[in-house]
């Protein structure tokens, strides 16, 4: 694997599990009044985070919480926005955004990223030492209240804005192809399969994506802890066909987005290390900024070869790859 600049930064910003309680308590305000909290703000990786109830409620959002996905549903005005603890990819309105952190429990309380929320619903969000004050946005008016004004400069303003929007939204082909590049498939990855699954897990996922010498693209698959890495290879082991449960649909879905007629999977452990571990080459570690380390070790690969419909996964663990399961479809 290459060892670009970029990748590294990416691994610093999207593997990055660093949470710490805030030096000096956080006081967060809206439109001037405290925010009360049952558990204080914490920092994770120097994003703020807060109680979801609390914040929502200031807003003057309404809200829901769905204990079996995991997930808060908020609505403010015309904008709902969905965010599932673990996952860094919100919905806006139907549209996926990626959140510079995933919503997290802690303590038995959901905690979700102050600024994304807060801008998300059209509020401010000003930072002043352990102070964040937040200007909240007005909300749209009512039906009565927009046909009233239906004759004001603003409202024929705001009517040709969404006018224009839906225009928008009517020239743009939802069957068109993306442009083919490391970067936009690394993207669409991203957005649709930050969590891939096997019949029994779920794992939460980061990409790295790599253009070989023969034309053809290298998807890595990261891992950021040794215990995911460590079930998804007594999965593996017990039987070889879950590597094609856990691929399978995100290359089909490459192939069909981007035109693809072949695409390498590897399955790769990438933790992020406080210390420089012992007995590690050197060719698997990448050194951050911040004197941490990313381990980097690939467990499997696998080749989709989608002309001849079939798929096969190797074993790289040892020095000599063992053939671990094909498939056809």
């Amino acid at each position: 694997m290459k060892k670009r600049t970029v990748w590294i930064a990416a691994l610093a910003y999207g593997l990055s599990i660093s949470s710490v309680q805030a030096e000096s308590v956080m006081q967060v305000s809206v439109d001037g009044k405290a925010v009360a909290f049952r558990t204080n703000p914490v920092v994770q990786s120097s994003v703020t985070m807060v109680q979801f109830a609390p914040i929502f409620r200031s807003l003057g959002a309404s809200f829901q919480w769905n204990g079996q996905k995991q997930q808060v549903t908020a609505t403010r005005g015309g904008t709902k926005m969905i965010l599932t603890v673990g996952s860094r990819v919100a919905y806006v309105n139907g549209s996926a955004v990626r959140m510079q952190q995933a919503p997290a429990a802690i303590n038995g309380n959901i905690f979700v990223p102050l600024r994304f929320v807060g801008e998300a619903t059209g509020a401010r969000v000003d930072f002043a030492g352990s102070r964040i004050s937040i200007t909240s946005a007005p909300l749209p008016p009512s039906p009565g209240d927009a046909a009233a004004g239906a004759n004001s400069g603003s409202a024929a303003s705001d009517s040709a804005e969404i006018d224009l929007t839906k225009a928008e939204a009517a020239n743009t082909d939802p069957n068109r192809s993306p442009e083919l590049s490391e970067q936009s498939i690394h993207d669409y990855l991203i957005t649709h399969y930050d969590t891939l699954y096997t019949p029994d897990t779920g794992y939460e996922v980061d990409y790295d994506v790599q253009l070989g010498d023969e034309g053809d693209y290298h998807v890595s698959i990261l891992l950021d802890n040794y215990e995911a890495s460590g079930s998804l290879y007594a999965e593996t082991r017990a039987d070889g066909s879950v590597l094609y449960d856990l691929t399978g649909e995100l290359a089909t879905d490459l192939s069909r987005q981007f035109d693809l007629e072949a695409l390498y999977v590897h399955v790769t452990l990438a933790p992020v290390l406080e210390q420089r571990p012992d007995g590690v080459n050197e060719e698997e570690l990448l050194e951050l900024d911040d004197g941490s380390f990313v381990l980097i070790r690939t467990l499997f690969v696998g080749m989709y070869d989608f002309a001849g419909k079939y798929a096969d996964f190797y074993d790289v663990t040892s020095a000599e790859s063992k053939f671990v399961s094909a498939a056809e479809w």
